[in-house]
């Protein structure tokens, strides 16, 4: 590959491209096993409860959290490319786990013993997948903000979003038709699909040139400084990451509860809506300012959860999908356009896994409170508390820019 000088004859989409292809090949692995790992082998396998169940699927974005904390800082001093490769090693990892997780009941037949020891197995491969989304979303923002310069960062920071979407929804898809090759050990053609996909991935990488990492005039980054620079647009991203968690985790059972049909209409609206938000509309943000337009997301999101209250029917579950996903398709990147400018671009890959951080632990905290909220007090409470804490983002945006060195772009006065 030509370094990102060349790239500029180009257009800012067709810049990030062959990048961002990486995002999508990661996503389309996490998408894989989301239909099979949880319910089909661990529940309905090896007999484990729904709740630990469920709990499989969430220790990815555990470990995404816990990558976040470290990949920032060494993109910065290493350079994207040496830690994309890391997230692609650590997504092969995963897929290994995943076959030997699937074989262990063949082999030791099922007992305590196994179960246990596949559980563990399982859950490690979830740990690592998430370590590889963490290296490789934050590694592939960062490169490409490279590649297409400051004043068109929305671009680079919206399409890693259309890629993570696009490639769990195939993934998920493909994994479902996967795991009917061997009905007796589902997981495992799925494991073997995604250790493919790893390796195919490492050995494309190897034909790209990497980018020298830019020179640091000072002192490295700390990751508490990085939280503090980006707190005004992380406190945004986490109030919307509430409404959108809500939906994501339990919109499905908000449908079976109510005994309606078309839950899967409905996601394929929600999925739509985000994806065609962000390709087609996130522009504007360079044009008006991500501030604006993330505040717009925000009360977008909040009228998605006033209509899960007040219309209590399926259509009302269908337009409170396509708002929730309009809401916060170009929140993340709004946002994300303010967080890059607090410091230089010698620090983007620690400022853009510092901001990122605010939706990881939104997500998996929001989903067990809501959950609480929703078996004591009932779906329409739950909602509404959402709505409340998806407006409240502008405010706690408003009041945390006024903290000294806080959200103050680098070349402000």
């Amino acid at each position: 590959m030509s370094d990102e000088d060349a790239t500029y004859t180009c257009s800012p989409t067709m810049r990030v491209m062959p990048v961002v292809l990486f995002n999508l090949l990661v996503y389309f692995v996490i998408g894989l096993p989301n239909a099979i790992i949880g319910a089909q082998f661990v529940h309905n396998t090896l007999g484990f409860s729904t709740a630990i169940a469920a709990s499989t699927i969430s220790l990815q974005y555990i470990g995404t959290a816990m990558g976040r904390v470290i990949v920032g800082h060494r993109i910065d001093v290493h350079g994207p490319k040496a830690i994309l490769r890391y997230g692609l090693i650590f997504c092969t990892i995963s897929g290994l786990l995943m076959c030997l997780a699937a074989l262990i009941p063949s082999f030791m037949g099922l007992n305590d013993t196994s179960r246990y020891v596949a559980l563990g197995i399982a859950l490690i491969s979830r740990l690592f997948i998430g370590w590889s989304e963490s290296c490789t979303s934050t590694s592939v923002t960062t490169w490409n903000l490279r590649r297409v310069g400051p004043a068109h960062s929305s671009v680079a920071i919206s399409w890693n979003g259309v890629t993570s979407y696009g490639g769990i929804a195939v993934g998920v898809t493909v994994g479902q038709f996967l795991s009917g090759i061997l009905p007796n050990i589902r997981l495992l053609p799925v494991g073997i699909f995604a250790t493919l996909l790893g390796i195919g991935g490492i050995i494309l990488l190897t034909f790209y040139k990497a980018i020298k990492p830019l020179p640091s005039k000072g002192k490295p980054m700390s990751f508490a400084l990085a939280v503090k620079k980006v707190l005004p647009y992380g406190a945004a991203l986490a109030a919307g990451s509430v409404g959108f968690g809500t939906v994501n985790s339990f919109l499905a059972l908000y449908y079976t509860d109510n005994h309606w049909t078309g839950l899967g209409v409905a996601f394929g609206v929600f999925a739509a809506c985000f994806i065609f938000m962000r390709i087609f509309v996130s522009g504007q943000i360079d044009k008006h300012g991500g501030v604006p337009i993330a505040y717009m997301s925000l009360v977008t999101e909040a009228i998605a959860m006033a209509v899960f209250c007040l219309v209590h029917n399926p259509t009302g579950g269908l337009i409170g999908a396509a708002l929730t996903g309009a809401g916060f398709s170009l929140l993340f990147p709004a946002m994300g356009t303010m967080a890059v400018r607090t410091d230089g671009p010698e620090f983007h890959g620690i400022l853009i896994a510092a901001y990122s951080i605010f939706t990881d632990l939104t997500i998996v905290i929001s989903s067990w409170f809501m959950g609480g909220l929703r078996d004591h007090m009932g779906w329409g409470v739950m909602f509404a508390v959402a709505g409340v804490l998806c407006i409240s983002g502008i405010a706690f945006s408003a009041i945390f820019s006024r903290i000294p060195g806080c959200g103050v772009p680098k070349n402000a006065a």
